[in-house]
C-alpha cells in the first residue's frame, strides 16, 4: 500500500477521530453509571470506541512515517478548542518542522527583504520581520534607525552564502 500524506479533507477527519478517541479513552467512565439505566448502552460506548480506534489506526497505517510523528505532536502539545466563529476571526496554530519553517523563513526573505527598502519606523510595521523574529529570532535585534536585520541576510542567500541570523 502506498504511503501518502492526507488532503486537508482528510486530515481534519484524522484529528477530528483522535479528538473523538482521546474524549472516550478519558471520559466514558465518567457517565457508565448514567448509563447503567439502559439496555446495551454501555457495549454500545465501547463499541464506539472501538470502531473509532479502528479507524484511526486504518487511517494511520495510510499516511507516511513523518506525518505520524506530526500527528504525536499535536496529541501531546495540541489543545482542544470550541469555536464558536463571530465578527473577529481567532488566531489558528500549526505545528511545523524546523527545516519548514526555515524553507518558509528563507523564501520569504529571498523574495522580500533582499529587495526591501524600509527604513525608520516603517521597518517596525513589516508583518515579515514580524514573523521572522518569531520563527527565526535573530542573536541580535537592531534599532530601527540601523535597518532590519533580515535585510543583510537575505543578500547573503542571494550570493548562496551560509546564513547566521
Amino acid at each position: 500500500m502506498e504511503k501518502k500524506n492526507p488532503n486537508a479533507r482528510e486530515n481534519e477527519l484524522t484529528v477530528d477521530l483522535m479528538l473523538v478517541r482521546s474524549t472516550l479513552v478519558h471520559n466514558m467512565d465518567a457517565v457508565r453509571e448514567r448509563l447503567r439505566p439502559f439496555p446495551h448502552a454501555w457495549r454500545d460506548m465501547k463499541l464506539l470506541w472501538y470502531l473509532v480506534n479502528s479507524l484511526q489506526e486504518q487511517l494511520m497505517s495510510t499516511y507516511p512515517d513523518r506525518r505520524i510523528e506530526t500527528y504525536a505532536k499535536l496529541c501531546k502539545y495540541g489543545k482542544k478548542i470550541i469555536d464558536v466563529p463571530g465578527p473577529i476571526p481567532k488566531g489558528r496554530h500549526m505545528i511545523l518542522e524546523v527545516d519548514q519553517v526555515a524553507a518558509l523563513a528563507e523564501a520569504a526573505m529571498l523574495g522580500e527583504c533582499s529587495v526591501c527598502l524600509r527604513e525608520g519606523k516603517e521597518i517596525s510595521r513589516c508583518a515579515i520581520r514580524d514573523a521572522l523574529l518569531m520563527a527565526a529570532p535573530p542573536t541580535e535585534i537592531r534599532r530601527e534607525q540601523m535597518g532590519c536585520e533580515y535585510r543583510k541576510a537575505a543578500g547573503s542567500l542571494t550570493r548562496g552564502d551560509e546564513v547566521y541570523i
